[in-house]
């Protein structure tokens, strides 16, 4: 299992691959749960990381708007990135997310055909009206490499508390099955990863429990992502080589 830090800048960046961070993820809190960060503090940061390890930008909890989104996907795809992540807040049906995500993978396939895109549903979808997360990864399949499912209100709620572990576990068994990588997110703290791991998560996304003070809208410390590190690595890390990959049909994880 991979660890991502969300991070507000370059300085924040640095600090999470010193902390050991598997993957450096933008985005600006300010402006929600995937908020997006300005391009050229995408740019920043992936001159920041160089190639010590992939890095995603969000680009927002975006409307059903697929020609203004596949707009931004563009715009974040040329700054260097492996990822984009898109989380899908103004989808209501399986049609309205399988079209916006047709689109915005179309835009990075005319940017770089190694940029990958990553679909986010929301736990608390029925609190906002967006995607029955359990909705997703059928409908994402054709267009992405991986899906997330992450919280939209960040009232101090973990994703454990807005979902039991079984609906949990069932998202993440829809992505493996059609060869979907699975990211878990929303508030997790460390006492969250065994749970995560335990579930067969393939990636944790973390920002609160790795800032200073607690606080989402803090500074990322190298010390606590250190501690996460720590965590995910005591409790055994998951590492798919390639005869697992063509056994299970699913994609492996870049490490760069």
């Amino acid at each position: 299992m991979k660890l991502m830090i969300s991070v507000r800048d370059e300085h924040e960046a640095t600090a999470a691959l010193v902390g050991g961070a598997d993957i450096i993820d933008i985005k600006n809190p300010a402006e929600g749960s995937l908020g997006a960060g300005r391009p050229e503090t995408i740019a920043a940061v992936v001159r920041a990381v160089r190639a010590a390890a992939p890095v995603s930008a969000s680009i927002g909890d975006v409307p059903n708007l697929p020609g203004t989104v596949a707009l931004a996907g563009l715009g974040a795809a040329t700054c260097g990135v492996r990822f984009v992540k898109v989380g899908l807040l103004g989808a209501r049906t399986d049609a309205e997310a399988a079209g916006l995500l047709d689109a915005v993978s179309g835009a990075l396939r005319m940017a770089n055909d190694t940029v990958g895109l990553v679909a986010c549903a929301y736990a608390d979808a029925a609190l906002v009206g967006s995607l029955d997360p359990f909705a997703l990864p059928e409908a994402a399949a054709p267009f992405v490499e991986g899906c997330l499912i992450d919280t939209v209100i960040k009232d101090g709620r973990t994703l454990f508390q807005c979902l039991p572990e079984e609906a949990i576990s069932r998202f993440i068994r829809q992505c493996h099955d059609r060869g979907l990588f699975c990211g878990l997110a929303g508030s997790l703290q460390q006492a969250d990863l065994s749970r995560a791991l335990a579930l067969g998560a393939d990636i944790v996304g973390v920002r609160t429990a790795a800032c200073e003070g607690g606080q989402r809208s803090g500074a990322i410390s190298a010390k606590l992502v250190e501690r996460l590190k720590n965590r995910v690595k005591g409790l055994g890390c998951r590492v798919w080589d390639e005869e697992k990959e063509k056994s299970t049909g699913r994609k492996l994880l870049p490490t760069h």
